[in-house]
């Protein structure tokens, strides 16, 4: 069977490739997966530049230093969930965060 084994984010993007939109969708479930529970309750992708570069919002500015800290790892887990090089880095901010 088709997809079979691969992550959610995964099959998301390929199946709405092209749409600007679908991608950000597929992004922001990719770095909630790389997360994991506690921090995407506290953090949330909100863009991502030409370049690769996820516009992060996190809720607090100690949340905001956690996730600036673990920036290399979580594009590491989110380009491996997507199953392609998409993010390059994280630019994060403190504001309010959409659940």
């Amino acid at each position: 069977m088709r997809g079979r084994g691969r992550p959610i984010a995964t099959v998301l993007t390929d199946a709405l490739a092209g749409r600007r939109e679908a991608r950000l969708t597929a992004v922001a479930a990719a770095f909630s997966e790389a997360c994991g529970w506690p921090l995407a309750r506290e953090v949330s992708v909100r863009a991502v530049a030409r370049d690769g570069r996820l516009l992060a919002v996190a809720s607090s500015r100690g949340w905001a230093d956690e996730v600036e800290r673990l920036a290399p790892a979580l594009c590491a887990r989110v380009n491996a969930r997507l199953g392609r090089p998409v993010a390059s880095g994280l630019d994060v901010r403190v504001g309010p965060v959409e659940r």
